[in-house]
């Protein structure tokens, strides 16, 4: 699949802050949630530095991280394609996460220990000190797979895996399209770990069924703005 960028996606990399490297990430992330670069395109590393006019190797660190993030997918010959997934797909996906995690957050709450609580606190705060959005995803992963450890069924956690693995690059769509989910976000997990200091069951299952919802939102908002060839 082709992709054309015109003359105004070129030159709006030179209003974007950061060393080069951040730029380069940023400018494709962008390109890549505002449906620029939809589902399935061909990303060519060097024909990318040639209408930034930069050099290789930043454009090779922007894609190891966008591969990270999952918004992309990287195969040989530096060429990439931006990750797939279909609108349909996704709302199912959505309705299973948000029953799983409800029972996963019931299940956190009742069973994590005091110490597991210290340390989800711990990357709460880590996470609170607004690292920049790549390094956030990977926290935030890193959160929500303690607490599904934490509800003590392993079978729940490798089916809850499973289904965020199916969904990559969600957070940072959400992320760039809706500055205020990052804080939304960050404000349940506060909740949520008040629920399960407190013991409160019902409430940790209300708070994660709907933590997810608006990410899908901002996603399916993305997917379903794109044409279909």
């Amino acid at each position: 699949m082709a992709v054309v960028f015109d003359n105004h996606e070129a030159t709006s990399f030179a209003g974007i802050s950061g060393t080069v490297h951040e730029r380069v990430r940023d400018w494709m992330r962008s390109t890549i949630v505002d449906g620029t670069l939809k589902a399935g395109s061909r990303i060519v590393q060097t024909e990318i530095a040639q209408l930034l006019g930069v050099s290789p190797t930043p454009v090779r660190e922007a894609m190891r991280d966008l591969a990270a993030e999952g918004l992309i997918k990287v195969h040989a010959r530096k060429v990439a394609t931006v990750t797939a997934i279909d609108a349909d797909e996704l709302r199912d996906i959505r309705q299973l996460r948000e029953t799983l995690e409800a029972l996963a957050a019931r299940l956190c709450a009742e069973r994590i220990t005091e110490a597991e609580l210290a340390e989800a606190e711990r990357m709460q705060e880590e996470m609170e000190r607004d690292p920049d959005l790549g390094k956030y995803v990977e926290l935030n992963r890193t959160f929500h797979v303690f607490l599904y450890n934490a509800a003590r069924s392993p079978r729940l956690t490798q089916m809850l895996l499973s289904l965020r693995s199916a969904t990559p690059g969600m957070l940072s769509v959400a992320f760039t399209r809706s500055k205020e989910r990052r804080l939304d976000g960050l404000d349940e997990h506060r909740r949520f770990l008040k629920a399960c200091r407190d013991r409160d069951l019902d409430a940790a299952e209300a708070i994660f069924r709907t933590h997810s919802s608006l990410a899908f939102d901002e996603m399916l908002a993305v997917l379903e703005r794109q044409p279909t060839d």
